[in-house]
């Protein structure tokens, strides 16, 4: 008996890197219902039709984020293969993973970043936060971002506001020029009072962690953000600025850098191969280090990321010992049929071959004779029935002899051998 084995590869996730809109090719042919071959981005379209989808990339296999609907106006900051980069339109939003956002409990709708590469997920009433898989942009520490004030209970994911950098797609089919945008537009923050020293957290592991890959990726040295806020009581528009050096790594993170760098290595050489022990026990060693949170929370991701390669090699462990269980069947079985076949009459003119016995069992049709064919076991391979007179003479004449049996298979419901329309037997 075979077993079957399926074995399904998951692919894994696509990111979807924005680009500034600096960037776009402005002597591109235009895409979009009269916009001029010049035109330079950003610039206002209209919507032309009713219930257009928003999406959170350029084509339809990317999930919707919203509807705009006719005569809705959107700016437009790039765009390739007939789709359209915009702004996020009205009642669009983002999510960000609560682990890196410091959130006062007098100011519920304002965040302040306390990781770097913090990456920001497009939203969507029809995909859950954790599964949202296209990025929109990437927060550093200290910048700050907008919170809806009715926030899903429960969850790891604030709702935020689109931040700066933020984009969606839309068909250019279903859009208008009109013309260049009027002034640049800002991100409004609401006035969060005296700015203080962001609440130290656990550092974002998705700066360093290497579950995202990036551990090596270079930082800038300081990290400035200016923001427009709302007017104050007074009518003036606050300005936030911060200034934030970069802190010096620790040893223990710079450890977590190099035992990566390792592991990519290890990644390299065949799984059967592949020992992630002696790495394991060097990162157990920084994450017990309690004074170092930020290269304990890197050491326990390291940790995580080595679980799941450990994973694919135990299942490819597997796989391998049921090929080599199964070879091993069938070689036995291949064995079992040539010692089968050494039994057999070389004589390819004969059905059966062994020794003529006389059956008691009548055949249902004709009421003749039937005869067996026994095996060097003593198991029965065959009836036969003689089809004629003279070949029931034949069968008479050979009981107990060695024979080989020409004839046709005849069908039998009630019998469980093989039962053969005899023409000839032939001693052999």
């Amino acid at each position: 008996m075979y077993s079957t084995k399926i074995i399904s590869v998951f692919i894994l996730f696509s990111l979807i890197l924005s680009f500034p809109a600096a960037a776009a090719d402005n002597s591109a042919i235009p895409q979009i219902a009269g916009q001029p071959a010049d035109a330079q981005y950003p610039f206002m379209a209209k919507v032309t039709g009713s219930n257009v989808y928003v999406r959170s990339g350029k084509g339809t296999a990317y999930y919707a984020c919203g509807k705009v609907n006719l005569n809705d106006k959107v700016t437009v900051v790039g765009g390739a293969f007939g789709w359209a980069e915009i702004l996020p339109p009205d009642g669009s939003y983002s999510w960000i993973h609560k682990n890196y956002v410091d959130v006062k409990a007098d100011q519920p709708t304002v965040g302040v970043l306390t990781g770097d590469n913090v990456r920001v997920w497009a939203g969507s009433d029809d995909i859950e936060p954790m599964r949202s898989s296209s990025m929109q942009t990437k927060l550093n520490t200290g910048e700050i971002i907008e919170l809806f004030s009715n926030q899903p209970k429960g969850g790891d994911y604030y709702k935020i506001k689109p931040p700066a950098g933020a984009k969606l797609t839309i068909n250019c089919e279903f859009l208008e020029f009109v013309g260049p945008v009027a002034s640049k537009q800002s991100v409004v923050i609401p006035p969060r009072g005296e700015v203080k020293e962001p609440v130290k957290m656990p550092a974002s592991t998705e700066t360093k962690a290497p579950v995202f890959g990036n551990l090596t990726e270079d930082k800038a040295e300081t990290q400035t953000i200016e923001v427009a806020a709302e007017p104050n009581a007074a009518g003036d528009a606050e300005k936030i600025e911060s200034s934030q050096p970069e802190a010096e790594e620790s040893e223990g993170l710079k450890a977590c850098y190099a035992l990566a760098e390792k592991m990519d290595e290890e990644r390299e050489k065949p799984l059967a191969e592949q020992n992630y022990d002696p790495i394991k026990k060097e990162i157990a060693t920084i994450k017990a280090d309690t004074n170092d949170s930020e290269a304990a929370t890197s050491a326990q991701i390291l940790l995580e990321r080595i679980a799941r390669y450990e994973l694919v090699i135990s299942v490819d462990k597997t796989v391998r010992q049921q090929d080599e269980s199964l070879a091993k069947a069938k070689e036995k079985i291949e064995k079992a049929r040539q010692a089968e076949l050494k039994s057999v009459h070389k004589d390819a003119d004969f059905i059966y071959t062994g020794v003529l016995k006389v059956s008691h069992v009548y055949t249902n049709k004709t009421g003749r004779k039937r005869y067996l064919l026994q095996g060097p076991d003593g198991k029965i391979l065959c009836y036969a029935v003689p089809a004629s007179e003279s070949a029931a003479g034949q069968f008479l004449s050979l009981i107990g002899k060695r024979v080989g049996v020409k004839g046709e298979v005849s069908s039998d419901t009630k019998s469980l051998v093989t039962l053969i329309s005899a023409t000839a037997v032939e001693p052999i």
